[in-house]
């Protein structure tokens, strides 16, 4: 079977992250299912974690309070990455791509030429900025029903079977999206590092993969065959700490992707509070649910004039979150946040 035979689907989900509409989301319904022909997604429990995790970084990150190398060398000399509008790793086992989907999503692919069975999560795509800052997915966007019939939003981790591609949207509070530095994936105990690459070679990458007999068990000849030469590089696990270093606070001791806010408008103070000059943070918390959703609001710390009610209010309406993940499951969890209604003066009133 080849990549072109399911409809050059490996094009198609680039593809509809351009459009906008009714026709986008009527598309977004066939790739999903031609992409359910090629992989499984792992059905995520219900369930609440009871750990708290509090809101206190201003770049939307929510933490817990308490809280063979160059095995496949690159023949090909890497462009600057801020050029690059696409990554790619190319081997005779795997074929990674990662192409910017929005301000908060790679379009992630994974054709595995392999005869055995690999789990994929979003955490494990790590990218480095050129501030030196690394950020991690949070979900794959995929919308199924769980092991009780309720419709699910996200999930944490795809099974991708054995000579077979997945199409996978990874969302996660990401910056420095124009000026990546290093893009990798993590698959079991190995690192694939991707190559940068430009627009149009990665466009004539894509072509030539979709002509590739996936079920061949020859990988290699296939790869010879469509002119693919092997770009990129990968490390495999040695077990020391080194190899969790570049995922340090960002998943917590016990496995735990915390959940993000995705988006924080900011919430106007009322009038009364303007008139009476009161200013400050009021603090609630609430349960983060499996699709994003914010429930339970309460406040737990207030400062009155409205203020408490138009910050559960915000909240509610207009801040985004992405759930919390372990394991390669989308969990609910107990979270405080701070809402601030800064002095238009200046004054930390704290």
């Amino acid at each position: 079977m080849r990549i072109s035979d399911c409809g050059l689907i490996f094009n198609f989900g680039l593809w509809i992250e351009k459009m906008r509409g009714e026709m986008k989301q009527k598309l977004v319904v066939i790739f999903a299912l031609l992409c359910a022909v090629c992989l499984l997604p792992i059905p995520a429990q219900s369930q609440v974690d009871e750990q708290q995790y509090e809101i206190t970084d201003p770049q939307s990150t929510i933490h817990n309070p308490q809280s063979e190398i160059n095995e496949n060398q690159s023949t090909i000399q890497n462009p600057k990455s801020a050029a690059a509008s696409a990554f790619a790793y190319v081997s005779r086992n795997y074929i990674v791509t990662a192409e910017p989907a929005g301000a908060y999503s790679f379009m992630v692919n994974v054709i595995n030429l392999t005869g055995y069975v690999i789990v994929v999560q979003p955490q494990d795509l790590i990218y480095r900025g050129e501030s030196g800052r690394y950020y991690i997915g949070q979900v794959f966007e995929q919308d199924h029903k769980d092991t009780r019939g309720e419709a699910q939003r996200y999930t944490a981790s795809y099974l991708v079977k054995e000579h077979s591609f997945a199409g996978l949207k990874a969302t996660g509070v990401f910056h420095e999206q124009n000026a990546i530095e290093e893009m990798s994936i993590r698959i079991g105990a190995r690192r694939f590092f991707m190559q940068p690459m430009e627009k149009i070679p990665f466009e004539q990458l894509a072509r030539k993969i979709q002509n590739i007999d996936i079920i061949n068990p020859d990988s290699a000849a296939e790869l010879a065959s469509a002119n693919i030469q092997e770009i990129g590089r990968v490390k495999t696990s040695d077990g020391s700490p080194e190899w969790e270093k570049d995922w340090e606070d960002l998943i917590t001791a016990d496995g735990t992707n915390p959940p993000k806010i995705l988006e924080r408008p900011e919430i106007e103070p009322t009038p009364a509070a303007r008139k009476a000059r009161v200013y400050g943070k009021v603090r609630l918390s609430g349960i983060i649910g499996k699709n994003g959703n914010i429930r339970d609001l309460r406040v737990t710390r207030g400062l009155g004039r409205g203020l408490d009610e138009r910050a559960v209010e915000g909240v509610r309406n207009s801040w985004v979150f992405l759930p919390a993940t372990k394991n390669g499951e989308v969990y609910e969890t107990q979270i405080s946040i701070e809402v601030d209604f800064a002095d238009p003066d200046g004054k930390d009133i704290g």
